[in-house]
C-alpha cells in the first residue's frame, strides 16, 4: 500500500485532511496515539528509509542531467538537505497529521486491524519492501510483471484489487505532482541563475501528464505489490483487500497520503541555504 507510493515518490524526486469531523471542538487523536498507529502500520519505521532515500535522490538528480548543478551548490544544497531530511523533522510532521486528521470513531477498528497477526505481516512485508530502495523502476516492474503472470487468476485478481482499493495509483501521482512542484521551488533558493518559475506554471505542466502518470502507475504498482506481498498467501491479500474497502481502511488511506506529503512538506519547506 503506503510502501509503494513512498517509494515512487522517492524515486522521482531524484529526477525531477479535510477528511476530519466537522465542528469547533473537532476530537482527534493524541499523539501517542498516532504514534502507536503508525508504529504498528509500519509507517514510522517507513519514514526512516523515506527520509534517506528522499534524500540520496535529489543530491543525486542534482549531478544528472545536460546541465548538472555546480559544485558550489551541490554542496550548499547536500549541508541543507542533512538537515531538512532529519528523521525526526519527517516523523514529526507526520504524526501531527495523522493526530489531527484521524477520525476517533474509527481508532479502535484500525487498531484492531493492525494488531492482528495478518496485518503484522503484510506491516513487516511493507517496511522490508521499502527499505529494499530498488532504484531501477523499470527494471523492478518487469520483475513484478513476470511475477503477476506467472501467479494464479486468483492472486492475479487480489493484486488488482488491491491496487483498486488502495487508489494507489491516483495518490501516486498527486504526490509526484506536489513533489514535482514543490522541489524546484525550493532548489531555486539556491541557485538565483536558475530560471524562475511560478508555482501555477510548475503544478500545470505537472497537471497536464496526471492521465498519463495514473496509467504508468497502475502498471507499476500491480508489479510493486506482486513483489512486496511475494511471501504472503492469498488469504492474506483477501483480508487486507477487504480491510481497505471498508470505511476505516479507507479512511486510513486517505490519512496516510496526507501523512506522508505532510512529512515531505516539513523537509522541503526546510531546505534552505
Amino acid at each position: 500500500m503506503k510502501c509503494m507510493i513512498k517509494r515512487v515518490a522517492a524515486l522521482l524526486l531524484g529526477l525531477s485532511l479535510g477528511l476530519g469531523l466537522t465542528g469547533a471542538a473537532q476530537a482527534q487523536l493524541s499523539d501517542a496515539q498516532a504514534e502507536q498507529l503508525m508504529k504498528l502500520s509500519g509507517q514510522w519505521e517507513q519514514l526512516a528509509s523515506v527520509a534517506t532515500q528522499m534524500r540520496d535522490g535529489l543530491l543525486q538528480g542534482m549531478t544528472a542531467g545536460e546541465k548538472p548543478a555546480s559544485a558550489e551548490v551541490q554542496q550548499k544544497v547536500k549541508a541543507a538537505a542533512a538537515v531538512a531530511f532529519e528523521v525526526e523533522r519527517v516523523r514529526v510532521a507526520a504524526r501531527r497529521a495523522v493526530a489531527e486528521n484521524t477520525r476517533v470513531a474509527y481508532f479502535p477498528e484500525l487498531m484492531r486491524w493492525y494488531e492482528s497477526p495478518v496485518a503484522k505481516r503484510i506491516s513487516q512485508a511493507e517496511v522490508e519492501d521499502t527499505a529494499r530502495a530498488e532504484a531501477d523502476i523499470k527494471a523492478r516492474t518487469q520483475r513484478g510483471m513476470a511475477l503477476v503472470q506467472a501467479a494464479s487468476p486468483q492472486r492475479q485478481q487480489l493484486l488488482v484489487r488491491l491496487v483498486e482499493v488502495t487508489r494507489a495509483p491516483r495518490a501516486s501521482a498527486d504526490i509526484v505532482i506536489n513533489m514535482g512542484t514543490m522541489l524546484p521551488l525550493a532548489m531555486m533558493r539556491f541557485d538565483p541563475t536558475a530560471k524562475q518559475l511560478t508555482e501555477a506554471e510548475l503544478r500545470a505542466g505537472l497537471e497536464e501528464q496526471r492521465a498519463q502518470l495514473i496509467q504508468a502507475f497502475e502498471t507499476i504498482l500491480l508489479a510493486g505489490f506482486a513483489i512486496a506481498y511475494q511471501g504472503l498467501p492469498d488469504e492474506a491479500l483477501a483480508a487486507y483487500a477487504n480491510f481497505m474497502a471498508s470505511a476505516a481502511g479507507d479512511h486510513f488511506t486517505d490519512i496516510g497520503e496526507k501523512a506522508f506529503e505532510a512529512a515531505i512538506l516539513a523537509a522541503i519547506t526546510a531546505l534552505k541555504p
